[in-house]
């Protein structure tokens, strides 16, 4: 039987001193520091402090610490475990190892505040180097693009600056100012090429103006002379019985019908000078002298059709593009040329051919030769197509444009006839004389066309008579001279420009330079007589010999008398004595062998 006894079980009271024995005991100094520490009225300045403490505190103090009461408890619970009985300082190192655990959070906390606002400043400072570093490069940039810069002026040929005071005014020139400031100078030397370019620039829309009045001039008579061309075949055909009555060969002047055609297509200069041949051919009746039409009318249609359509394209163009296309076509040639084949009557198998042609741009007609002859004569100076008919009248050089208009196109671009004369030829002036109105003064452009033949036949006389001479000499022949005396030739050559100049003595080079003409032979001799005297003679042969006369000049060995060295080449070099005489080359080289002792 089961009884239920219901207890009521109550927890003792403790007794006072029970109470006494679990109370925590504090040592005077925990009791000093309790007392010690400030009561806080806010938890603000609670968290504060503990703040304070945690930073104050280092986390290796705190490890210790923590280290130390890990042990301290792992002890005691080891204690425990084998039912030993549990002290108060197990309670204090629990309560140490809490508040530790929480100092090193907060430490923690307070340092990655102070890391994360050192960041921030670190960025801030990242980001200012970053604006400072690509400012810096901006910065060069525009240095580079200030140091690279061009003002165009790299390529300006100006004036030396003694042209530039001596001709820009004063005004502009500033001497007092510009002279110890070389910007300013630069700038002020800018400023009159400026003037002087703007001034060109005024002269050239003038000329083009007068160029273009003159274009409209030229398509004018160019239709009046298609209009008179039918004109002109019915007064041939009524004039045919008149020439017959008084025996004239009108029927010779008749030209084959292609060349009828090839005429009616030429430029109007050499309408002018084919009308003047055939007029001298039937008059003069010459045999040794002939011509024809070179060239294609198709071209010059196709010519006149492409400048057409040029200039139609060119009106919207800059003057300076204007400029650069003159200057590519200063030298156009017109595609027809005439030939005038001239015969020599006492020089058998020898011919020359005079090309005629027009130059569109610079409008002149200009002449090239070509020599017909065996080779020995053209491997000759003499015979050379360049200086053959160089200065065939006085002071007709054709090195300068005869046509005002034209040469002032050519000194603008700094050209000239020389590079081109052999695909061009020359512009002479007995050319223009025959091909345009005539410039001649009492004499008709027949007459002109006479003398001008007669003067090219002389002029291969004369070079015949010379070149014999120059190949006796050559030869070392003294028979040509006339030396009574025994006198041989070691030596008779032609010399280039180049070393003639650098060797000729100083009398010469003073006589070559005041004369104003280029074109000349140029011979080194050296002969020595019996008695071993030895003399070098230096000479110089114009072009248009004998017109003008040969020039010597003497190098005289040690010991000669400069008396009579100059005595010697003023005798020589005397032109009224030997002027116009095909063979006073000789009498002067024989005057030479009779002086060679110079003592």
């Amino acid at each position: 039987m089961s009884v239920n006894v219901n207890v009521n079980v109550r927890p003792a009271k403790k007794t006072t001193e029970e109470k006494k024995e679990n109370e925590v005991k504090l040592t005077e100094t925990a009791k000093q520091i309790l007392e010690s520490i400030e009561k806080f009225e806010l938890p603000e300045k609670f968290y504060d402090l503990e703040d304070k403490i945690a930073v104050d505190k280092e986390h290796e103090k705190i490890y210790d610490e923590v280290a130390e009461d890990a042990a301290f408890l792992r002890k005691a619970l080891e204690d425990y475990m084998e039912g030993k009985p549990t002290t108060t300082a197990t309670i204090a190192k629990l309560a140490r190892l809490r508040r530790n655990t929480r100092l090193c959070y907060y430490a923690t906390a307070q340092i990655r505040k102070e890391v994360a606002e050192r960041m921030e400043v670190v960025d801030t400072k990242l980001l200012q180097l970053q604006n400072v570093t690509s400012e810096v490069q901006h910065i060069q940039k525009e240095i580079d693009r200030c140091l690279d810069f061009s003002a165009g002026d790299e390529d300006l040929e100006l004036i030396s600056v003694e042209e530039f005071y001596q001709q820009a005014p004063e005004s502009l020139s500033k001497p007092e100012e510009t002279m110890g400031d070389e910007h300013e100078q630069y700038v002020a030397r800018l400023k009159f090429e400026m003037d002087q370019r703007q001034d060109l620039l005024s002269t050239l829309q003038e000329l083009e103006g007068r160029r273009n009045v003159l274009q409209s001039d030229i398509r004018g008579k160019e239709v009046r002379l298609q209009g008179l061309k039918p004109k002109l075949e019915d007064l041939a055909k009524e004039a045919e019985p008149a020439f017959e009555m008084v025996g004239a060969k009108f029927k010779d002047l008749s030209m084959e019908e292609d060349q009828k055609q090839l005429a009616l297509t030429l430029p109007s200069p050499l309408i002018v000078a084919h009308i003047h041949a055939m007029a001298y051919k039937e008059i003069h009746d010459d045999k040794h002298f002939d011509f024809r039409i070179v060239g294609s009318n198709d071209n010059s249609q196709n010519v006149k059709e492409e400048t057409d359509s040029k200039r139609r394209r060119k009106e919207d163009e800059t003057t300076q593009e204007k400029v650069n296309e003159m200057a590519g076509r200063i030298f156009d040639v017109h595609p027809m040329s005439l030939e005038f084949d001239i015969d020599c009557a006492n020089m058998e198998d020898f011919k020359v051919t005079m090309t005629i042609q027009y130059l569109t741009e610079l409008k002149v007609t200009t002449a090239k030769w070509h020599i017909h002859a065996d080779s020995k004569l053209k491997k000759s100076p003499l015979f050379s197509t360049d200086s053959l008919m160089s200065d065939l009248f006085p002071g007709d050089s054709g090195d300068q444009c005869p046509n005002t208009v034209g040469a002032i196109k050519m000194e603008h671009l700094k050209l000239n006839f020389d590079t081109n004369a052999k695909q061009l030829g020359k512009p002479y002036r007995f050319l223009q004389d025959l091909s345009l109105e005539g410039q001649s003064t009492g004499i008709s452009v027949t007459e002109h066309l006479r003398k001008v033949l007669k003067a090219i036949r002389e002029r291969i006389s004369q070079r015949f008579v010379l070149d014999a001479i120059i190949r006796s000499l050559e030869a070392k022949k003294t028979d040509e001279i006339g030396a009574d005396l025994a006198v041989k030739i070691n030596s008779f050559k032609n010399c280039d420009d180049e070393s003639f100049i650098a060797s000729i003595p100083t009398s010469l080079s003073q006589l070559l330079s005041k004369s104003a003409f280029s074109d000349r032979f140029s011979y080194k001799l050296e002969v020595e007589d019996a008695g071993g005297k030895k003399l070098t003679a230096f000479i110089s042969i114009p072009a248009d010999f004998p017109r003008r006369t040969a020039l010597f000049g003497l190098s005289a060995p040690e010991g000669s008398n400069v008396d009579t060295v100059k005595e010697i080449e003023d005798r020589l070099n005397n032109e009224a004595d030997y002027v116009d005489d095909v063979n006073s080359l000789k009498e002067q080289l024989s005057l030479l062998v009779k002086h060679i002792d110079l003592s």
